[in-house]
């Protein structure tokens, strides 16, 4: 199984969660805010190693073990300073607070969770070359060209003008095409009287034929 896959849906799991936890403090759920805000940091970090060389069945299984191995990673390689680095751990600790206390995380305090945690996401994208995983890039189809546009044909003036004008019809047009209605109409009228007469008789031949063949039976 490659990396790839699972990297690009971690960063769009961490951007995912970005959006919930500033959603979540406009909301006034603070706690939520600042649990999301680590999951965000979390999951791109996982993919910040993944995209570091570590294979999908070594990343660690455990959050310590995530948080250590991207300190060891981002700051041996000078991707991400110390400060930075460490501010996994930091929002880690909030969280677990947010989780399983009953203290209630204040409105300052999840706002800068928040904050840094975009800031954090942000720099370990960059970083890592993880930009082309997000959810800012996914594809676009190419603007339509000139030559792709459908368009309507258009007459010019002269054309509009003669289609929008009403020919005057004389006398003598009425009089033929009446005099060709009803031409037409009796021919008609006459095709369906024939036809009618056609079935009338047809259906006297098939009673004359019934009887013919009753008849041999009896004869029998």
């Amino acid at each position: 199984m490659t990396k790839a896959p699972f990297a690009h849906a971690l960063v769009r799991k961490s951007e995912r969660a970005l959006k919930v936890a500033r959603l979540a403090l406009n909301a006034g759920d603070n706690d939520s805010a600042v649990s999301r805000s680590y999951y965000a940091m979390f999951d791109i970090a996982r993919a910040a190693l993944l995209r570091a060389g570590v294979t999908e069945d070594m990343l660690p299984r455990t959050h310590n073990g995530v948080i250590e191995a991207f300190r060891n990673h981002a700051v041996l390689s000078e991707k991400i300073d110390r400060q930075l680095a460490t501010q996994l751990s930091r929002t880690e600790s909030l969280r677990i607070k947010a989780d399983y206390t009953g203290t209630e995380i204040e409105l300052a305090e999840a706002t800068e969770v928040v904050e840094k945690a975009e800031h954090f996401v942000q720099t370990v994208e960059r970083a890592f070359g993880l930009e082309g995983y997000s959810m800012a890039t996914e594809y676009q189809g190419p603007a339509p060209k000139d030559g792709d546009k459908v368009s309507e044909p258009v007459a010019d003036g002269s054309e509009i003008e003669r289609k929008g004008k009403i020919e005057p019809i004389s006398l003598d047009e009425v009089r033929r095409q009446a005099r060709e209605n009803w031409l037409q109409h009796r021919q008609q009228h006459v095709g369906v009287s024939k036809e009618f007469d056609y079935s009338k008789a047809a259906d006297r031949s098939a009673k004359v034929d019934q009887g013919h063949a009753l008849d041999d039976g009896l004869d029998d």
